[in-house]
C-alpha cells in the first residue's frame, strides 16, 4: 500500500501545484524573470539576399514630432501590424540591411535609424521596421548632396 502511494505521480503533482514549496516558488519566479528578459533580446532578422523581396510599405506613416535628438513620435497605421498613435521611436544603428519604412530607401548595416521602442511587457508588432535618420534631418540631406 505504501508503494502505491509513492507511485501515484498524479496525486503528488497535484499536491505540488496546490501547495508548492518555497523552492518551487523561487524557481518559478526566476523562470518568469528569464522569460521577460528574453523579450528584450532582439530576434535576428532573416538573412538579406539579392532576391529578397522587401515587405510592402505601410498604408500611412506620419512623423508627428521630434521629441529629442534621439526620439521621435510616429503615427503608424498598417493593415498587418495595426495602428499606433504617438508611438515613440528611438535612434540607433541598423543591425542589418533593410528598407526605410517612410521613404523606401535602402538602409545599410551601420546606418543611423529610428526604431519603435519596446518595453518588457509590450513588444510592438512593427518592431522590425526602421526609418532612416537622414530622411528626417534636412541639414544632413543638403550636406550629402
Amino acid at each position: 500500500m505504501n508503494a502505491l502511494s509513492e507511485d501515484n505521480i498524479v496525486v503528488r503533482t497535484l499536491l505540488n501545484v496546490l501547495d508548492p514549496s518555497t523552492e518551487q516558488r523561487d524557481a518559478c519566479a526566476v523562470n518568469r524573470y528569464a522569460a521577460l528578459k528574453k523579450l528584450r533580446v532582439s530576434i535576428p532578422s532573416p538573412v538579406v539576399e539579392d532576391t529578397y523581396d522587401a515587405p510592402s510599405r505601410p498604408a500611412h506613416i506620419v512623423v508627428e514630432e521630434r521629441l529629442s535628438s534621439c526620439t521621435i513620435s510616429v503615427s503608424w497605421s498598417d493593415p498587418c501590424s495595426g495602428r499606433y498613435n504617438a508611438q515613440i521611436w528611438r535612434s540607433g544603428l541598423a543591425r542589418d540591411a533593410a528598407v526605410c519604412a517612410l521613404t523606401g530607401r535602402a538602409i545599410s548595416r551601420g546606418d543611423e535609424v529610428f526604431r519603435p521602442r519596446a518595453h518588457d511587457f509590450h513588444v510592438p508588432s512593427n518592431r522590425h521596421q526602421m526609418i532612416l535618420a537622414a530622411t528626417l534631418d534636412p541639414h544632413a540631406e543638403q550636406a550629402a548632396a
